[in-house]
């Protein structure tokens, strides 16, 4: 079976503004349209991708940049009673948001590596498997 991945919010935002770890996401991007490993990501990352584009630009990059990403070779995990559940129970045991709990929870369903930038995820113990990217400060630092 293929290696596993999940992309988080911010793995997509330091693709698409070129932040650090931004390299990163464009090698699992390539190789997922390869088909050499599988590729996630949760539906609440369209909704924050939307809003956070459309903040930083307006409604119409938010619209293109959604389609965009729905055309890579990312399979979008949505909702349902049992994911729902398992992001409750996370959220009632870990300090972080409400879409970052369904983030983890689909990670965990699929036993994907989750790729993100959240140090409140970093926190969170096995069984979850994870790739922290680095922050915007420390990529600042560096380069």
């Amino acid at each position: 079976m293929p290696e596993s991945y999940l992309l988080d919010s911010s793995a997509f935002i330091a693709y698409l503004q070129a932040e650090g770890g931004g390299p990163r996401v464009l090698e699992l991007l390539e190789k997922a349209a390869k088909g050499e490993l599988l590729l996630f990501a949760s539906f609440v990352s369209l909704a924050e991708i939307q809003y956070i584009t459309e903040a930083d630009f307006d409604a119409s990059a938010a619209k293109q940049t959604i389609a965009d990403l729905k055309k890579l070779a990312v399979t979008w995990i949505h909702s349902d009673d049992a994911l729902c559940a398992s992001a409750a129970d996370i959220k009632a045991g870990h300090k972080l948001s409400f879409a970052d709990a369904f983030v983890v929870a689909a990670a965990l369903r699929l036993d994907s590596v989750l790729i993100h930038k959240d140090p409140e995820i970093e926190k969170i113990p096995a069984p979850l498997k994870q790739e922290m990217l680095p922050l915007k400060n420390a990529a600042a630092k560096s380069g």
